[in-house]
Order: structure tokens, then sequence, then C-alpha cells
């Protein structure tokens, strides 16, 4: 039952945006890429406001590495000041 509530627990990643499409966006933080995908019905909270460039903040749930695929859902994209 730990997974299931890894699954569920929200966390932040802080970086900057780039390579924006319906169904996927890229985050670069402490120099690596980081994959975040989603259904392109349903977009999360915050990426339209957001360009490629942007230092944003990506709250999700799930895992994300650098090197395997992302399995979890993002709650929202929010533009840093």
């Amino acid at each position: 039952t730990t997974e299931k509530a890894d699954e569920e627990k929200e966390s932040t990643m802080t970086g900057t945006i780039s390579d924006i499409k319906d169904f996927m966006f890229t985050i670069t933080s402490d120099g690596n890429d980081y994959a975040f995908t989603f259904d392109n019905d349903k977009k999360p909270e915050g990426l339209a406001e957001v360009k490629d460039g942007d230092k944003v903040t990506v709250t999700y749930t799930g895992t994300v590495s650098a090197v395997d695929a992302f399995s979890g859902t993002v709650v929202s994209v929010k533009a840093e000041k």
C-alpha cells in the first residue's frame, strides 16, 4: 500500500520549462531534463499561461526521473516571479 500512497502524494519541482506540446512538457532542473506527460484532454492547470524559457514550479503526483518515463499526474504549472 505504500506504492499507492506515493502515487497520491503531491510533490513539486522548480525549473525552466521548454518543449511544450499537446501531451507533454519538459522541465530543466539541476542540469537534468524531466519530461511530464498528460492526457491532451486534461491539460494541467496553469500550463496555458507559461511559455518556453519561463521558470516554473510543477506540482505533481507520482514519480519523475531524468531516465524513466513519468508515471503520475501533473496537478498544476505555475510561473515563478
